[in-house]
């Protein structure tokens, strides 16, 4: 008897963690599935008189922001200066004036969301914003034929 009810508590038991890990890796695959993974890159034109010291300062700053929510990426920041790689290479105008430039990838929409929110996020762009000249952003999901 005592081994019935043994055997039936571990049937139970292990029943209950079955279904509990079904119901973990359902939620999982729905929302890996509803909310792909999101790039951003980065772009910053800084004013004439930033010095290098500064930008490196900035550069340090988004990196130590980013750092603080390793929970949020999918892939840290990846980036840097840029080449200087001829802009001859067709008859449509590129710009050749960024000073720096990275990529970084969320793990999804909802991760985007909470880093954008994310008080340390306002207080880097109310410090940095004064000393850009241009800045570009560019979010996006990875789709078939770029998205066409």
């Amino acid at each position: 008897m005592l081994f019935r009810i043994t055997s039936l508590v571990a049937i139970s038991s292990a029943f209950t963690y079955a279904k509990f890990d079904m119901d973990n890796k359902q939620k999982g695959d729905m929302t890996a599935c509803s909310s792909p993974q999101v790039t951003r890159i980065a772009t910053f034109r800084f004013k004439p008189n930033i010095t290098a010291e500064q930008k490196g300062d900035r550069a340090a700053a988004f990196m130590a922001l980013y750092a603080e929510h390793p929970e949020l990426l999918a892939e840290p920041p990846k980036g840097g200066r840029p080449l200087d790689t001829p802009l001859n290479l067709t008859n449509v105008k590129r710009e050749n004036m960024w000073d720096m430039g990275f990529t970084v990838a969320f793990k999804d929409e909802a991760a985007r969301q909470q880093f954008d929110l994310d008080p340390g996020h306002d207080r880097l762009k109310n410090e940095t914003d004064p000393l850009l000249a241009q800045v570009f952003v560019y979010d996006f999901i990875a789709q078939p034929n770029l998205g066409w």
